[in-house]
């Protein structure tokens, strides 16, 4: 019997099955590096992107072909807004996303700060071809008071937003983000277990000593169960770490 992919329970509703034999076996993990970046918007413009009825876009096209698996954007959370979803889509033609997904992940809310950090996030690793255009798309979220706030760039282009994820429009500006390959260069920062169904970013400290430990589950009807912890040493405990 394969092993069921993850499922956290949620409160009020039975157990199934599949949240029982989930423990039987082994899940398919793969381990995201900190990787070596493949092209990157890192200069701020110091302004944002809501994402209360507004789907976010940012085009990139690789140099070269690209096997990425994991991407650093800037983002922050203003009340308590559902999970921002972002996904990896084709062009479709006309300078927009095409609506076709190659890759998605669920940021759950609990892993966004407060005010404008860098957020690092897993995807299934996916070859892009040199040369095509191709789109990350922030989901449109939350209302006036809960919301995702997606930070620019200094870029003059390259944005676009949408109110129902079809119908697109190009902005003057652009969206942070840096993506990076999937070899094993430096630090271990997250695990991405059943395609992303559950993972969990490693925080680590400037000498590389692990911190804090974010972990998402996906839950029953489409819930989630996510937990954030931090800790630190003392005495000995990171002798020869750093």
């Amino acid at each position: 019997m394969a092993t069921p992919a993850w499922l956290a329970a949620s409160s009020g509703q039975p157990t199934q099955a599949g949240q029982i034999n989930q423990f039987l076996g082994a899940h398919q993990v793969n381990f995201v590096y900190n990787g070596v970046s493949q092209g990157a918007s890192t200069t701020l413009s110091g302004s944002a992107t809501n994402s209360n009825g507004l789907w976010i876009a940012q085009q990139f096209t690789p140099g070269g072909s690209q096997t990425i698996e994991r991407w650093i954007f800037t983002l922050a959370i203003t009340g308590l807004p559902g999970s921002l979803v972002v996904s990896l889509q084709t062009d479709s033609g006309s300078s927009s996303p095409s609506g076709t997904i190659l890759a998605q992940t669920l940021i759950p809310n609990g892993f966004v700060p407060g005010s404008a950090g860098q957020v690092s996030v897993p995807f299934s690793a996916i070859t892009f071809s040199a040369a095509t255009k191709y789109w990350v798309v922030f989901k449109s979220v939350g209302d006036v008071s809960n919301f995702y706030a997606v930070s620019r760039t200094t870029a003059g282009s390259g944005a676009s937003t949408s109110p129902d994820g079809v119908t697109w429009t190009a902005q003057g500006y652009g969206l942070y983000y840096n993506r990076f390959d999937n070899t094993t260069t430096g630090p271990l920062l997250h695990t991405y277990e059943d395609g992303g169904v559950r993972w969990t970013t490693l925080g680590l400290t400037a000498a590389t000593v692990v911190n804090k430990l974010s972990e998402y589950n996906l839950g029953q009807n489409s819930g989630v169960f996510q937990s954030v912890r931090s800790f630190s040493y003392t005495g000995n405990d990171v002798t020869g770490l750093s």
